[in-house]
């Protein structure tokens, strides 16, 4: 290129000028590999999307190198219309790697396809719905048989479902979905709800029992306790009676002949009007002998305080004869005092039994 009108060359192919203005043939350009997309899809090359710029670039250079001589040069009308079919094609091949509207790929299915599984998958009511889970409920085992799935579960997994049950009284419930899982804790809140009324009623109940057992049943027992006690009382005197009725026209033995003389005459000794009164004399010389007793241990309190000179020795020993035949006499009082208790206490035992 001349100083004054000729360009460096590029890689790219660029006009070269004349003296006069005249442009001169252009450089073979060297054809741009074509880029592929990761969708297989080629673009084009990154030198053919700048090559407007590149145009506008050299044709400011151009203007200033032709306003630097005076002249004016012209574009090449030429070289636009090399480039105008490079730039169209690379918007071509971006368009054709953008998705298109009812355009289907070898690998994927359609929109409308995969819109209707993902609805399907969330639908509680429908068999494709993912978000299922069979739950278990406790039955009464003798309605075991008449148990079946429902015509919108699948035969197949509630028979999975009925094989994995935790125990044998427990059979599978299908719970599909937000709304069916809300339906199953309702239903258990209600449940429990139910149950802790109930449990409240029969707590009522139950203070209400022991408070009547407390207030009526006690009460009633010990009166019934008292009343068989008597009567029991009374059955063992009607028994005894019974049996001397019994008895009365029989013989009597050798040992209950004996013991009803006995009998007869302790009674008759008790009932004797002489029996009463040598009763009473005898407490009369009790009381006597008291008062000699007393008396006795006065006079010894005194003949020890050294008051008199004492007794002599003959009422000495005479006094102790006296009081030793007082304390004789008092000793066979004493025991027949004690024959006398233990008689009238055998009589009354057998006056006791016989009634």
């Amino acid at each position: 290129m001349s100083l004054f009108a000729q360009a460096a060359a590029t890689t790219q192919a660029k006009p070269t000028l004349s003296l006069f203005g005249q442009p001169q043939t252009a450089q073979a350009t060297q054809p741009a590999q074509p880029n592929r997309s990761i969708f297989g899809q080629t673009l084009g090359a990154p030198q053919q999307q700048l090559q407007p710029q590149q145009l506008q670039q050299q044709q400011l250079q151009q203007q200033q190198q032709t306003n630097a001589l005076g002249g004016s040069f012209l574009v090449p009308q030429q070289q636009q219309a090399q480039q105008m079919p490079a730039l169209s094609q690379s918007q071509a091949q971006l368009s054709s790697s953008l998705w298109q509207p009812g355009k289907e790929t070898p690998h994927q299915k359609p929109i409308l396809e995969q819109m209707k599984l993902v609805t399907e998958k969330w639908d509680p009511s429908n068999p494709n719905c993912v978000f299922k889970h069979y739950f278990y409920n406790k039955v009464d085992e003798a309605h075991i048989p008449f148990y079946k799935p429902q015509p919108f579960e699948d035969p197949r997994e509630w028979e999975e479902a009925l094989q994995n049950k935790p125990a044998p009284g427990f059979m599978p419930v299908l719970c599909s979905g937000y709304k069916g899982l809300a339906d199953r804790l309702q239903t258990q809140k209600r449940a429990i709800s139910e149950f802790n009324t109930r449990l409240h009623q029969v707590n009522g109940s139950l203070d209400a029992i022991l408070q009547r057992h407390e207030l009526e049943t006690e009460v009633r027992a010990l009166a019934a306790r008292r009343r068989q006690t008597a009567i029991s009382e009374r059955c063992m005197a009607l028994a005894a009676r019974v049996q001397v009725l019994r008895n009365r026209g029989y013989s009597l033995s050798g040992d209950e002949d004996d013991l009803s003389a006995r009998l007869q005459g302790l009674e008759r000794d008790i009932m004797d009007p002489a029996v009463g009164a040598r009763e009473e004399e005898l407490w009369s010389r009790l009381i006597v002998l008291r008062d000699y007793a007393d008396q006795l241990n006065k006079e010894k309190e005194k003949s020890s305080n050294g008051e008199d000179g004492g007794l002599d020795e003959d009422s000495e020993v005479k006094a102790k004869r006296i009081l030793e035949d007082y304390e004789k006499q008092l000793q066979h009082l004493k025991k027949e005092l004690e024959a006398l208790n233990g008689d009238y206490g055998e009589w009354e035992q057998s006056r006791t039994a016989l009634r």
